[in-house]
């Protein structure tokens, strides 16, 4: 299977909703931490979209330095890219390089 095949698929399986007011909203109501807010601490990126992913997904983002939210039991990605399909951006193709 070759790379963008193997994105394809980790996108389809492991990314599951676009999340944006979803997490703005927590972020507000003080259930997720304020440190989400742009600009982050320990990165000059900002953030464009949020995406639910899987566990897994999340914990293989953490390693390529991606922002990840994990609260109340779910795992946000803060993806630092927009405009083109998910599984196209460097993290994802970084995952299904591995």
């Amino acid at each position: 299977m070759d790379r963008e095949t193997r994105a394809k698929r980790i996108a389809d399986l492991h990314v599951f909703y676009g999340q944006n007011e979803v997490v703005e909203e927590l972020i507000r109501a003080g259930k997720i931490d304020e440190e989400y807010r742009y600009p982050f601490v320990d990165t000059d990126d900002e953030v464009f979209e949020w995406w639910l992913v899987s566990p897994y997904l999340a914990g293989e983002l953490k390693e390529q330095g991606e922002v990840v939210i994990d609260a109340l039991d779910c795992h946000w990605w803060g993806r630092t890219t927009s405009g083109q399909a998910v599984y196209m951006d460097a993290a994802i193709q970084a995952i299904a390089g591995a």
